[in-house]
């Protein structure tokens, strides 16, 4: 049985579409006003008490949208999952819906930490991947308000042909506006976002690894949202460190910005999963912040599950496969029953080079990656730029459940 069978480590409601934005890679293709179909209050509260029902520890809560702002029972249903034992974050737009007085209202509700975008290390730059002129200045003006109320502070940034350049020049502003974590998400191409908007394998890489070289020497979190990868190159890096060996070939700030990754992923010498499980990469490499870390990669159905804001359940909002609806169906037996999720959580079942890769049980590669790429969700993830060693045993099957 796999750590997440029984209950995700995340869970995701995306409470609402609508927002003022209309940024170029939105995964839910934004709306201006909100769907009457959406999730009553009511509805919002039964499905956040079938969130706590999958048992202690329960999964944490994300509300996502478009903008979790645009509800007007958002701090109701904080207040309400908090009270029912949930650890709830939110993610509010960039824009000036996001006042003072409704971030302290959030915060009176309970709510435990707020995640913010920012994309870019200017203004220019994250404007025109939001598309909206202001948009900068507004999440500035969010961090700023959250820092007063002492909200702990959650900085996401898309990592994509057009942002990667960005990252090194936004490590000082995120350790400078006191995060407690920096969520790296690797576009999918889905809603508005185009294949062509994203990274190739060997680009992900260097960025992985570049992160991985950049986790000691900061004082926040570094995660990675559909780019599980991390773990192994997480892995890796604790390995030659422990074994005294110079890590692999630096990845510079300019490496990253010019996103000129010279030497091939096969050059570095492969660590299996078994080589590294006894090292102490987590304290090596992460902060101690583990009450709101995953201990191993959190993947499509496989440790997260995504409900949207007309009740669907899906594994993850860049995976759009729907296996129920909270309005007929029970969560918690959806994501542990659903033959969808069952073989998500299935590294046997999966195909091409991760069915076939000494990684697959901790990191799976991302399964909305392959299903973009194939319509498979069992394929190989084309993200990865990693050659497994050795087969593990025949890949799985290649066809969707």
């Amino acid at each position: 049985m796999t750590p997440y069978a029984r209950s995700p480590f995340i869970a995701i409601w995306e409470t609402t579409r609508a927002c003022a934005l209309a940024c170029v890679h939105c995964r839910a293709e934004a709306i201006p006003r909100r769907d009457p179909e959406e999730l009553t209050t009511g509805e919002g509260k039964a499905l956040l008490e079938r969130v706590a029902a999958f048992g202690d520890p329960p999964p944490l809560v994300v509300f996502t949208g478009g903008d979790p702002l645009r509800r007007p029972d958002v701090a109701e249903l904080v207040a309400y999952g908090t009270r029912i034992g949930l650890v709830v974050s939110l993610t509010p737009s960039g824009t000036a819906a996001a006042t003072a007085e409704k971030l302290g209202a959030l915060r009176d509700a309970g709510l435990a930490r707020l995640a913010v975008s920012v994309d870019a290390a200017s203004a220019e730059a994250h404007d025109a991947f939001r598309r909206v002129r202001g948009s900068h200045r507004n999440t500035l003006r969010i961090i700023a308000h959250a820092r007063a109320l002492g909200l702990p502070l959650q900085i996401n940034t898309t990592v994509c042909r057009q942002t990667a350049g960005e990252l090194p020049a936004l490590v000082e502003q995120v350790e400078r506006f006191g995060a407690v974590l920096w969520a790296l998400f690797f576009l999918i191409p889905i809603g508005r976002a185009r294949a062509d908007h994203g990274l190739g394998a060997e680009e992900i890489e260097t960025v992985l690894r570049w992160a991985a070289d950049l986790q000691p020497r900061v004082p926040f979190g570094i995660k990675t949202t559909e780019s599980p990868q991390y773990h192994r190159v997480v892995g890796e890096l604790a390995h030659r460190s422990a074994a005294g060996a110079q890590t692999w070939p630096p990845h510079s700030p300019q490496s990253v910005s010019g996103l000129t990754s010279r030497s091939s992923p096969q050059t570095w010498p492969p660590h299996s999963p078994q080589s590294v499980s006894g090292l102490t990469a987590r304290s090596h490499v992460w902060p101690p912040r583990s009450s709101l870390r995953a201990p191993r990669a959190v993947t499509d159905g496989n440790g997260f599950v995504f409900v949207d804001h007309v009740g669907n359940i899906c594994p993850s909002g860049f995976l759009p496969m729907r296996a129920g609806n909270v309005r007929q169906d029970d969560l918690v037996t959806v994501y542990r029953e659903h033959p969808l999720f069952l073989a998500l959580r299935d590294p046997a079942r999966l195909g091409g080079r991760c069915g076939r890769c000494e990684w697959r049980d901790r990191c799976g590669g991302s399964r909305a990656r392959a299903y973009a790429a194939s319509g498979d969700p069992l394929a190989g993830d084309p993200g990865c730029a990693y050659q497994p060693a050795e087969a593990v045993q025949p890949a799985g099957t290649r066809s969707a459940p």
